[in-house]
């Protein structure tokens, strides 16, 4: 297997997030999985002698094809380059308008063409894994551009500060190669943000709201880090002003798009969910998983069942311990949640969220060691830091993990606010 496109599928799997990047202008968060069929190829041990021999094989063909496509794929997508650690194309903004989207739809639709001329059964196993998780990619930029068409309806997809604080906080080059590339990046937020308002229509009310939050949050990276970057390097003052004044402008471009959100008219906004039809067609892309929709859910919802009996049986034996001899509620889930609440008075402050979190972790790590669970290379500590505010509005906590180019970067444990 091509270890490089197995290492950035695992890369971005770990990123949690609700919202799949429909365009190359941010970090594209696909969440990838193996097909069933590349696992048990590669892993099951029911495979023929004469395929397992035709595994130790690599196709040469097959191994050069991925090769340019990894590196297109990059070219393709600098922000997502960028995020994994492939720095060749860090200077690199892609404007969301219409012929970037052809572009993308055209390399898709070629690379989708050329793995046609490979046959599977002339690969070994890891290359017959790395076709479907390739053709699977392609399949589904084709769809989301083509079907699904969330350009159009979700504003949150358009935000540049996540790449510009990753290329401000990681040392993978000198802070002032890094404010070299950032210089010719934020030059081109403006015309970034115009394009974002012509892609938009009849967006989701909710969706706005998170662009607005996300955007306004992501003002500090300009305002505060980048500011503060430029005192610390050794760059000539004349340099330092005039990135200070592509900043100034970036800053102008993102207040201007989210006021183009709050005053744009919206009478018929588009609902935030995908529908039946799309939402079975996105799982099948992004969780390609051996059950459908329907089946996960109506799992869950057993499941679901299944732990409220198990929780009322708890909550009954714990009753006399905390309540004594008051009569219990008939309601299981009242029951339930008077037990719940009753044990949970003495959490933490939301103002000490994060510093909690930070304490547990030096516990988490030597149970982890002393359990002997996993591996934790002791040089690469986990940072917990508050979200950043541009990340803001989604999960309560996420993690924000290096790219497989990048092996000393930092994994963050984002950690969000309690209030309400």
């Amino acid at each position: 297997m091509n270890c490089k496109i197995l290492e950035v599928i695992d890369q971005q799997s770990t990123t949690i997030a609700i919202f799949s990047q429909i365009t190359p202008m941010k970090l594209i968060t696909y969440t990838f999985s193996i097909l069933s069929f590349g696992i048990l190829a590669s892993c099951g041990s029911s495979s023929s002698s004469k395929k397992a021999v035709a595994d130790t094989t690599s196709n040469a063909s097959f191994k050069a094809y991925e090769d340019r496509f990894i590196e297109q794929l990059w070219k393709e997508n600098p922000e997502w380059a960028t995020q994994v650690g492939f720095h060749r194309y860090d200077s690199l903004l892609t404007i969301p308008d219409a012929k970037s989207r052809a572009l993308r739809l055209e390399f898709s639709k070629q690379q989708l063409d050329q793995l046609k001329s490979f046959d599977l059964h002339d690969l070994n196993l890891s290359q017959q894994t790395d076709y479907h998780l390739i053709q699977n990619y392609l399949e589904s930029n084709v769809w989301s551009i083509e079907k699904e068409r969330a350009y159009e309806w979700n504003p949150s997809a358009y935000n540049v500060s996540g790449t510009i604080a990753f290329m401000l906080a990681e040392n993978y080059a000198p802070l002032h190669d890094r404010l070299h590339a950032i210089e010719q990046r934020i030059a081109k937020i403006p015309a970034y943000y115009e394009a974002a308002k012509g892609q938009i229509k009849s967006p989701a009310l909710v969706l706005t709201d998170l662009a607005i939050q996300q955007n306004l949050g992501g003002l500090s990276v300009f305002e505060t880090d980048l500011r503060d970057s430029l005192k610390k390097s050794n760059l000539p003052a004349t340099e330092k002003a005039a990135i200070q004044t592509k900043a100034d402008q970036a800053v102008k471009a993102i207040k201007g798009f989210v006021t183009y959100l709050k005053e744009t008219s919206n009478p018929s906004p588009r609902g935030f969910r995908l529908g039946q039809e799309l939402y079975d067609q996105k799982f099948k892309f992004d969780i390609q998983s051996g059950s459908t929709a329907a089946e996960i859910y109506d799992a869950a919802i057993a499941r679901k069942r299944y732990l409220h009996t198990e929780m009322h049986k708890i909550s009954k034996e714990l009753w006399p311990k905390y309540f004594g001899k008051a009569v219990q509620p008939t309601d299981s889930l009242v029951l339930i949640r008077k037990m719940i609440d009753t044990l949970s008075v003495n959490h933490v402050k939301a103002a000490d969220f994060q510093s909690a979190i930070e304490a547990q972790i030096p516990k988490l790590v030597e149970f982890v060691k002393k359990k002997n669970l996993l591996y934790i290379d002791d040089s690469k500590p986990l940072i917990v830091r508050k979200e950043p505010a541009y990340m803001a509005g989604v999960a309560g906590a996420s993690i924000s993990a290096p790219g497989p180019y990048d092996k000393g970067g930092n994994t963050y444990y984002n950690v969000g606010s309690l209030a309400g």
